[in-house]
């Protein structure tokens, strides 16, 4: 686990050093203060935004990290040197998840805060989404970055340069969907369920659980066939 440990505090140093970080700072704040305006004419709908918002957004600095820190080193070839260390392929993968999906989960747990925090401000008063929403934050969220930079990173490993690419594009449009269709629910008052919670977290655990299983076919010979 030291190994993994010290890669991923590697990829973390570089994701925070990097621009994006303070882009998606101010990514944060407007999608925060866009949700707030929402709730302010329907505070029943703090539910829906603290369930949606900040996983989405968690996901959206994951994809653009992950794309950083597989897909750039790949093209760039420098991959070719980090596969003749004495590390396990597995080893290089979790790491590097682990090194996208702590910073995503910070972005995604300061999402949660500020929709709070400004929506509190506007309605003035402090409101709370359910007590669900700890496990929701706690766990749930988490699980689900991890396993979207897993599943991402993994792709980019064995893919080729033109899958990943096309790849690339269509997840980058299925996020953005996904977070303008969360803030279209914001204001309506949806009400969210633990049904819906408890769905969500297994979901997560099966893709995760799917995603290391298939790591087994991580190769060096593999990727770099794919390098181009």
């Amino acid at each position: 686990m030291r190994k993994e440990l010290v890669i991923a505090k590697k990829e973390i140093k570089g994701i925070l050093r990097s621009k994006s970080s303070l882009l998606f700072a101010g990514y944060a704040i407007f999608f925060s203060f866009i949700a707030a305006l929402g709730i302010k004419k329907s505070p029943n709908a703090i539910d829906t935004a603290v369930f949606c918002i900040p996983i989405v957004m968690g996901v959206f600095f994951a994809y653009t990290s992950t794309g950083k820190i597989f897909l750039r080193e790949k093209r760039d070839k420098i991959i070719e040197t980090l596969l003749c260390a004495p590390v396990s392929l597995r080893k290089i993968w979790f790491g590097k998840v682990l090194g996208a999906a702590v910073p995503s989960y910070v972005v995604s747990v300061l999402s949660a805060v500020l929709i709070v925090l400004i929506s509190s401000f506007f309605l003035k008063f402090v409101i709370f989404p359910s007590r669900i929403f700890l496990l929701h934050m706690l766990v749930t969220t988490p699980l689900f970055i991890f396993a979207s930079v897993g599943l991402i990173g993994l792709l980019y490993l064995l893919a080729g340069m033109k899958e990943v690419g096309a790849a690339g594009i269509i997840i980058f449009i299925g996020i953005f969907g996904a977070l303008f269709e969360s803030l279209s629910l914001t204001g309506e008052g949806y009400r969210i369920s633990l049904s819906a919670e408890l769905a969500l977290f297994v979901a997560s655990l099966v893709l995760t659980v799917l995603t290391g299983y298939l790591t087994r076919y991580l190769s060096r010979e593999r990727i770099v066939t794919t390098i181009g």
